[in-house]
């Protein structure tokens, strides 16, 4: 199927749809611009769109991910899960070990790397579930922190992929959003309701990568700064932001295969080590039984999990955590 999406040049951007890249770049330079001028107004703002979102649809984000984790569950059981996502005699690109490395370090990153301790800890002091009484302070942290990284979390990622991939390289669409919603609108994808869709990707986009960014830049610096005499102000955070987009930046010019598998693959393999280190070196059995009780009380629990509610409760625990 033919792509019929426009792409021209804009500035010294050789290949772009020019209504999505200009409207997406005029969004960002505002939002851009306000909160730079205007800090403590935006921030207001910001936290009342917060409270507001956590307050009336914070069920849509608990209900949408249970059903994405259903889904996904389906087509791996039942005859789509045979759907080669490619032509029927094309090989994978990549080996299952790097294609891990990618999903991992593209996926969650230094997310999975600074919270895959403190969250648990965090828990482990403060057990948000106390009515659990079956269980142990440190298997409900461990519990806990697996179900928010665990299935569902990449569920969300799951489904978004398999839209791409499946339209895409089975269908011939673009590699855009708006190509996911073809059975509903058909060629009006290519129109104005497709713009639409990819400008809200985009900035949408946008706004997370600038969330993790901002906080992964914040843990960096604070780690730096415990351990030698690197300040924790706003200056290194920028420098710390700049370094890290300069680094995904060259990973994204040097291509999928030269560049984000081998960061991912080299990644990976830091991370393994660093695991063994821990592991063999420190409380090995310890370590073997805490991982044990924590996946015994995530599966037993996971339910409970999904639909835990705080609408009667005194707390926003959830809303800090699971939703955010």
């Amino acid at each position: 199927m033919e792509s019929k999406i426009k792409i021209e040049s804009v500035l010294f951007f050789k290949r772009t749809n020019p209504p999505v890249f200009v409207i997406s770049a005029i969004i960002m330079l505002v939002f851009i611009l306000a909160v730079t001028l205007f800090t403590k107004v935006s921030k207001t703002f910001f936290d009342f769109i917060q409270l507001i979102i956590i307050e009336k649809f914070s069920w849509i984000f608990t209900v949408s991910t249970v059903l994405f984790l259903v889904l996904v569950l389906f087509l791996l059981l039942s005859r789509f899960g045979s759907i080669r996502l490619g032509s029927a005699n094309e090989e994978p690109e990549f080996g299952y070990v790097t294609w891990f490395a990618m999903m991992f370090s593209a996926g969650m990153g230094i997310g999975l790397v600074f919270w895959s301790i403190a969250e648990p800890i965090k828990h482990f002091i403060a057990p948000p579930l106390m009515e659990l009484e079956t269980t142990t302070p440190i298997d409900q942290a461990i519990g806990i922190t697996f179900f928010h990284w665990g299935f569902h979390a990449w569920a969300i990622y799951m489904i978004m992929g398999i839209s791409l991939a499946y339209f895409s390289f089975r269908k011939g669409l673009p590699l855009t959003i708006r190509s996911c919603f073809y059975p509903l609108l058909g060629n009006k994808i290519y129109g104005t309701w497709g713009h639409c869709i990819d400008i809200f990707a985009v900035v949408g986009t946008m706004f997370g990568v600038a969330t993790s960014l901002g906080l992964g830049a914040m843990q960096i610096n604070s780690g730096l700064n415990f351990i030698g005499e690197c300040p924790e102000t706003k200056l290194t955070q920028i420098a710390l932001i700049a370094l890290i987009t300069l680094f995904a930046t060259i990973s994204v010019v040097l291509g999928l295969e030269k560049g984000i598998s081998r960061f991912s693959y080299f990644n990976v393999m830091l991370s393994v080590i660093l695991l063994a280190f821990v592991f063999i070196l420190g409380p090995t059995l310890f370590i073997v039984n805490t991982f044990g009780e924590g996946l015994k009380n995530y599966f037993s629990n996971i339910v409970y999990f999904s639909y835990w509610s705080e609408w009667v409760a005194t707390t926003d625990w959830k809303a800090n955590w699971t939703i955010f």
